[in-house]
């Protein structure tokens, strides 16, 4: 009959250590998903400046750049790039490996000439001015945070006659813009912090 007690007390002892055990575990679990979510793919490939209504870029110290919608002018679909740092609104689109823009009242131009060969350079129009824009790398490979993003392209914009208006822009293949940095700015450089491309979220662990 003792033995029959100590039996029934060492079963009960051994279930209620048990129950601990899953609910600690289930905490565990449910806690480490909450503090670490998936980690995103970070894209190697794809378009330099992905064009669809919705995506976003947050760069560190500026506003968030998204296209909000698109616009047909003088017979070309346009993407607009609304940017709450700027009066008027800006227009790209892509079109054989180059990426055309411009604004309200003014001509489009070439901003971005993804077939251009490293240190090739053409006129870029922009608010007003002409800029000399120049391709100086392909194969920049870029770090945020514990990330790093190769084969990214490197543009530098100037006009000749000015000084400190000039600014630098990286491209990344699937993500678009992912640094900027410019010669009248605060901070030396501007990383993309977080992007939303075709739906999906990019962040930089």
């Amino acid at each position: 009959m003792v033995k029959k007690n100590i039996y029934i007390v060492l079963t009960a002892v051994n279930l209620r250590f048990l129950q601990v055990l899953f609910v600690c575990l289930l905490f565990l679990l449910t806690s480490c998903g909450k503090d670490k979510p998936i980690q995103p793919t970070i894209p190697l490939c794809g378009e330099y400046l992905p064009l669809q209504v919705q995506n976003y870029w947050d760069i560190e110290h500026k506003t968030r750049i998204s296209i909000t919608g698109t616009e047909v002018i003088d017979g070309k679909t346009y993407y607009i790039f609304d940017d709450s740092n700027t009066f008027m609104r800006d227009y790209y689109r892509s079109e054989n490996g180059k990426v055309y823009t411009r604004r309200t009242g003014e001509p489009e131009s070439v901003k971005f000439d993804l077939t251009a060969d490293v240190r090739d350079t053409w006129e870029y129009l922009y608010g007003g001015g002409t800029w000399t824009a120049t391709l100086l790398s392909k194969t920049d490979t870029l770090q945020i945070n514990n990330t790093k993003i190769p084969n990214c392209y490197k543009f530098y914009f100037d006009i000749p006659i000015m000084a400190d208006e000039e600014y630098y822009v990286w491209l990344a293949p699937g993500i678009g813009f992912i640094r900027m940095t410019c010669g009248y700015c605060l901070y030396p450089y501007q990383n993309l912090v977080k992007a939303q491309i075709d739906g999906k979220e990019i962040w930089f662990p």
